[in-house]
């Protein structure tokens, strides 16, 4: 699992090479956080309720939820159906090849008729 921030290029952060499969946006992507005082809150100075984050951490959320569509999809009847659609469903994006083999996942790509 890599990231890549809005130009579809590798995260200066992100894991990369032959074994990774996909990418998926991992750069200031707008999401929860806790409604509570918490430690990030402090050290990062990350707001209540929303913030932006960045990470691996935060592409792999995209991935998980894609292979979730697909499964209810009428193609999700195995694990390896699953991993093989998105994978042959990925945008194919700048260095697919290089640092990840399929591209970047396409979650409305994965459940689309074929």
């Amino acid at each position: 699992m890599a990231a890549t921030h809005n130009r579809d290029q590798k995260a200066s952060f992100s894991t990369y090479g032959g074994w990774v499969d996909l990418a998926a946006p991992g750069v200031n992507v707008f999401s929860t956080t806790p409604n509570h005082d918490f430690k990030n809150e402090t050290i990062n100075g990350r707001s209540k309720n929303y913030d932006y984050g960045s990470g691996t951490s935060i592409s792999s959320p995209m991935v998980a939820a894609a292979a979730a569509l697909h499964w209810t999809s009428k193609y999700g009847t195995s694990n390896s159906s699953i991993r093989s659609r998105l994978q042959s469903t990925a945008d194919k994006i700048p260095r697919t090849g290089t640092y990840w083999s399929a591209g970047r996942v396409n979650a409305a790509n994965a459940v689309a008729a074929t």
